[in-house]
């Protein structure tokens, strides 16, 4: 009896070690725009997360902020007029590239996210315009 609670201790350590693969992170991302409305939907294992401990999300608009909405895999921002506005966002994963699709609504905008590491920008000149990108979160 003894011989098999110890094989199948061994066996659930064993099988703990293995499915132990990379640790999800928590990264900071800056997001700016300038366009009347900007939406952000991350794809793969990520999310949008509250910020951890010690930080905080800060949202400035220079004209106004009509709505600001956060969920596990989307953000969406509708702003007054087309200032500009920054809001800095945290986003858990395990992967070291962050899948997404960039949104924003006047042709004559942009909106860009920027990691530590690299920056992506959607400032194609069509309304309603969104794109598919990957951003580097952190380099091996």
């Amino acid at each position: 009896m003894k011989a098999i609670v110890i094989g199948l201790l061994a066996l659930t350590m064993g099988t703990a070690q293995f499915t132990h693969g990379a640790e999800e992170e928590i990264y900071e991302l800056l997001v700016s725009t300038d366009s009347n409305w900007t939406s952000i939907e991350i794809r793969d294992d990520a999310e949008w997360v509250n910020a951890p401990r010690g930080k905080t999300i800060s949202l400035n608009g220079k004209k106004g902020i009509k709505s600001y909405t956060l969920s596990p895999k989307k953000m969406h921002l509708r702003t007054v007029g087309r200032g500009e506005v920054t809001v800095n966002l945290f986003v858990k994963s395990k992967n070291s590239v962050l899948g997404m699709e960039l949104c924003k609504g006047s042709p004559a905008s942009y909106t860009w996210i920027k990691s530590a590491q690299s920056k992506q920008k959607n400032d194609t000149k069509q309304k309603d315009y969104c794109e598919k990108a990957a951003l580097v979160l952190q380099l091996h």
